[in-house]
């Protein structure tokens, strides 16, 4: 049994440090001279392919299983990979960031859904499972944060390593999905629908940060190995959280945890645009730990009270495509048109404010919508 739950935790762990390295693949593209709209572009992508992809794939894994999915995917995304890192022409970059990360792109919801079952099945606090996803998004950022002052190419080879390991890792584990319908957005609570768009736009903010912190710190002329050292914290600061997530759920229920984490993700913008120092904004980022992981969450929380089982899978993928697809698209793209437009500090400014904002639809979705069943 224990052989069995290291499988599944290092699944988790491989997972989340594969999203610490495409997040790091914006400031590679800084790095070779892209213009901050174009980066924004290739940053939506994920965005872009998770609008379809997620249902597609949940589909796939419906259709042929979830081992095989999870194989194919990670050998089509290695050879993009290096690909990519010889491409020297915009089309070329473009098209094979794209098939990078379109073959990313079902990993994580395919595997977050699949270790949700397996702690519903075993009782297994689920926050004790996703703590391995922050620590290898923490690992993995931690490690070539520390190499890429001398180049990016350990990035790529970062990269390849953990697409091999977890495409070996989940073939030996007992992980499974179980479907009690083909699987369509069709089938959804509406309710989530109106939560969703509040989600989207949350994430959009938070995201929107990730991806133009290389922009932030090279406007500061900070130490570009800051970066990756910020996503280390930041990936680190989930840690208390997820420790007694299902404690801190249960005591304030999800539209407070809620209320509280899009607060704070336009917080942590405003406060961002005013570092003077390199310290400050590692200081900064810190507040991350009550952003992402608790809209996540509570949110994840609330489905899983909320929802029947023939409208949950629906619902899900409505979820991940609000989690991975509109939002991160909404702030990858408007953002890199904000930050070429104006510049980094005044829309991180701007956007802080307009995210803190957003606290008064949540107060109103919860009394619309849910308090009223």
């Amino acid at each position: 049994m224990k052989q069995k739950k290291l499988a599944l935790f290092s699944s988790e762990f491989l997972a989340y440090a594969l999203l610490a390295c495409m997040t790091l693949l914006s400031q590679y593209f800084v790095h070779i001279g892209l213009p901050p709209s174009l980066v924004g572009v290739l940053m939506a992508l994920p965005s872009i392919n998770a609008l379809w992809a997620n249902q597609f794939y949940f589909l796939l894994a419906y259709k042929f299983g979830l081992k095989r999915v999870v194989l194919y995917s990670a050998t089509i995304a290695i050879a993009s990979l290096w690909i990519l890192f010889v491409s020297k022409h915009v089309l070329m970059i473009f098209l094979f960031s794209f098939l990078l990360m379109l073959s990313q792109g079902g990993l994580v919801p395919l595997l977050e859904s699949s270790l949700v079952e397996f702690a519903s099945r075993t009782r297994l606090p689920y926050g004790r499972i996703r703590l391995f996803g922050t620590l290898g998004y923490a690992a993995a950022s931690f490690l070539v944060a520390n190499l890429v002052n001398k180049g990016f190419s350990p990035l790529f080879m970062v990269y390849s390593l953990l697409f091999f390991s977890i495409a070996s890792v989940v073939q030996k584990s007992e992980l499974r999905m179980n479907f009690h319908r083909r699987p369509s957005v069709r089938s959804t609570d509406k309710r989530f629908s109106a939560l969703f768009v509040l989600i989207t736009a949350s994430v959009g903010f938070n995201l929107f940060n990730s991806v133009f912190l290389p922009v932030l710190v090279k406007s500061k002329n900070f130490r570009a190995s800051s970066v990756g050292l910020s996503f280390t914290l930041m990936a680190l600061s989930e840690t208390p959280f997820l420790l007694f997530a299902e404690r801190i759920v249960k005591r304030f229920g999800s539209f407070r945890l809620l209320s509280s984490a899009i607060f704070i993700v336009g917080l942590r913008l405003v406060l961002a645009s005013f570092a003077t120092t390199e310290a400050q904004l590692l200081l900064i980022q810190l507040l991350h730990g009550w952003t992402y992981i608790v809209i996540y969450y509570a949110t994840l929380f609330l489905m899983r009270r909320e929802l029947s089982a023939h409208v949950l899978d629906g619902t899900q993928i409505l979820f991940w495509i609000s989690l991975q697809g509109i939002g991160p698209l909404l702030g990858s793209s408007v953002g890199g048109i904000a930050v070429e437009k104006m510049n980094a500090e005044l829309a991180y400014f701007i956007f802080g404010l307009i995210a803190m904002s957003l606290v008064i639809f949540c107060w109103t979705i919860e009394k619309t919508w849910f308090r009223k069943g």
